[in-house]
């Protein structure tokens, strides 16, 4: 457990008291109660009270349970309280988290699905999978009024119809039978208005061009269905204002005095037809930071200190065989297990690994790191195990809705690699380059996270990244990796919110992942890369690209040498495209220098001139 959960635990006993042990799940959930009617999950770090119907981060308890009167802010009975230094208590809160779910019922009683009101604001939709959990869609759904086993059951009781469910909460809790959709205006519609027919039925408009509209829509679909209907607008309503606002200044009795006086209509109002979107929503205004918001802002924040920060975008580039793929397989379960990255320190969360060039060595070098470290549990790290192209819509929208499935804040997301994510692209192209980009911020936005990046370097290495600049234009921070021998080197060319760490050597240690196989580890080291012999090979693309298929496979099987068609397989699968004419010249350029040797059919490295 992370120190995050530990906190969220101690403030959640503090509250609360003692979790009921049955209905909870070591190291995952706690819940409270008989029917466990307060849950808090440990990965997440997030409550949910069930009862109450709303929830939150660790501070929203004490802001919910606290009773704090005058015993002060939640930040200071965080820090008098629990120890909780002001300067921490920004991790306790979630990037995401569900404030309020409303379930919708079919009617026979049973749950036909949930409106969820996630922070940061934004909606969604889940229906049971009658397995205990949810499919994050409503396919195969009829719409359905909220409160319907409400309506059925008070027969002859007038409908209140607002626009949304806390509004319509309110008034069932104040006695009323109220109703409204989900998704808010502009969503009401024929399968809503045919449970009510026959009814009394009082549609109440949000003060606001939307609200209008919206209530004219509800009057229209009920028109011919419901018994009668009365249109209301409460008079003192501020701009936008609701029920809800009414009742804060008002008694019940006078908002049922003032749905009397409204008389019932006698003809259909004028529907304006098309979406319903307010005024102010056509234009969206840009948001401006005066001098004390500017200074307020908060410190920069690192997901790995000093190296990738917590919601920033970083490439990491080099050329082939360098270790790319090590290091950002060593920095994912870093993360996903809350443990050091090379002596800098990390913040634990979930970890989404896009492995865009294939996972044949990945399960070994998961094996070798987890033993290496000795790690048995198993971390938050997510494998997607072919490429997403980010310049398809399509495919965008599948990962979207991948990640959304999985229901996890995800605090680091790794691209392996920028040239399998952006297939079939001109990777010169600042075009092309830039809607790779704006996928990026697309997925950072979605999961409030980091997003790391791993690319090429140009054929010249010390020119930088390979195709267009504009993504080295786009990114927070650049990581160039180099390697000598067993040497690889990471250095930070560019660090835009802070000082950038001297570069950081580490060593390629061979280690068992299983009894019969073997993997590369990274371990940090303080010796200095050697310095590299002159080879002309190295020159060569093509022929580079050869080596690195013959070195990875001899890596990923644990040997030393293998048969020539083995090492031709490996060859096409790394360089699908090139022709099989370009790849026996690649081949043949390295048994010419002679970095590998071929002997009898079996191939392996020379490593006096490697």
């Amino acid at each position: 457990m992370n120190n995050i959960a530990a906190h969220a635990e101690r403030i959640a006993r503090h509250y609360w008291g003692e979790p009921n042990a049955r209905l909870s799940v070591k190291g995952r959930t706690l819940r409270w109660g008989n029917k466990g009617s307060k849950e808090l999950c440990l990965q997440k770090n997030v409550f949910y009270d069930f009862e109450r119907c709303l929830g939150g981060g660790a501070a929203e308890i004490i802001r919910q349970y606290g009773n704090l009167g005058i015993s002060g802010s939640v930040a200071d009975v965080l820090e008098r309280e629990f120890g909780i230094q002001k300067q921490a208590q920004k991790a306790l809160e979630p990037k995401q988290y569900i404030q309020r779910i409303h379930s919708y019922y079919d009617a026979d009683g049973a749950e036909a699905y949930q409106a969820l009101r996630m922070y940061p604001k934004s909606f969604r939709l889940r229906q049971p999978d009658g397995k205990g959990g949810y499919l994050h869609n409503i396919k195969g759904i009829t719409p359905l009024p909220y409160n319907l086993l409400g309506i059925i059951e008070n027969k002859s009781a007038p409908i209140f119809v607002v626009e949304g469910e806390q509004c319509a909460d309110v008034l069932i809790e104040a006695g009323l039978v109220a109703t409204t959709n989900h998704g808010g205006a502009g969503k009401w519609g024929e399968e809503h208005a045919q449970h009510l027919e026959g009814r009394n039925v009082i549609v109440m408009a949000d003060n606001d061009q939307v609200g209008h509209r919206h209530a004219d829509a509800v009057v229209a679909s009920l028109w011919g269905k419901a018994n009668q209907i009365k249109r209301v607008d409460l008079p003192g309503l501020p701009d936008k204002g609701d029920v809800v606002d009414y009742l804060r200044t008002h008694t019940l009795e006078e908002l049922v005095a003032e749905v009397r006086k409204v008389e019932p209509l006698t003809e259909a109002p004028q529907v304006v037809e098309g979406e319903v979107v307010a005024e102010e929503q056509a234009i969206e205004r840009y948001k401006m930071m005066r001098r004390d918001a500017v200074f307020a802002m908060p410190p920069v924040e690192f997901l790995v200190d000093g190296l990738i920060t917590d919601t920033g975008f970083t490439m990491m580039y080099g050329a082939p065989g360098t270790g790319k793929s090590f290091i950002a397989i060593d920095i994912a379960l870093s993360v996903a297990h809350g443990q050091a990255w090379q002596g800098q320190g990390v913040k634990q969360g979930p970890v989404l690994y896009i492995a865009g060039e294939g996972i044949g060595g990945f399960g070994k070098r998961w094996k070798a790191w987890e033993r290496h470290h000795g790690k048995v549990d198993e971390p938050d790290l997510y494998l997607l195990p072919t490429a997403v192209n980010f310049r398809e819509p399509e495919d965008i929208a599948r990962l979207v809705a991948t990640i959304e499935d999985i229901d996890q804040p995800f605090s680091l997301v790794i691209v392996d690699t920028v040239a399998r994510a952006i297939a079939g692209a001109e990777e010169n192209s600042s075009t092309d380059m830039g809607l790779f980009v704006a996928a990026c911020d697309e997925i950072k936005a979605l999961t409030g996270g980091a997003l790391l990046a791993v690319h090429h370097a140009g054929k010249d290495s010390s020119r930088g990244a390979r195709g267009s600049t504009a993504l080295l234009g786009a990114v927070d921070t650049s990581l160039m990796v180099g390697k000598s021998e067993d040497i690889v080197v990471l250095r930070t060319e560019k660090m835009k919110d802070a000082e950038p760490l001297d570069d950081i050597n580490l060593r390629m240690v061979t280690v068992a992942a299983t009894i019969s196989e073997t993997s590369v580890v990274l371990e940090r080291t303080d010796e200095p890369a050697p310095k590299k012999k002159a080879a002309g090979w190295r020159d060569n693309p093509q022929a580079y690209h050869a080596f690195q298929a013959l070195q990875n496979l001899l890596i990923d099987k644990g040997v030393t040498r293998i048969h020539v068609s083995e090492w031709h397989e490996a060859h096409t699968q790394k360089e699908p495209d090139l022709s099989k004419q370009q790849r026996q010249r690649a081949r043949q350029v390295l048994l010419d220098d002679g970095p590998v040797v071929c002997d009898k059919k079996i191939v392996w490295i020379n490593k006096e001139l490697t």
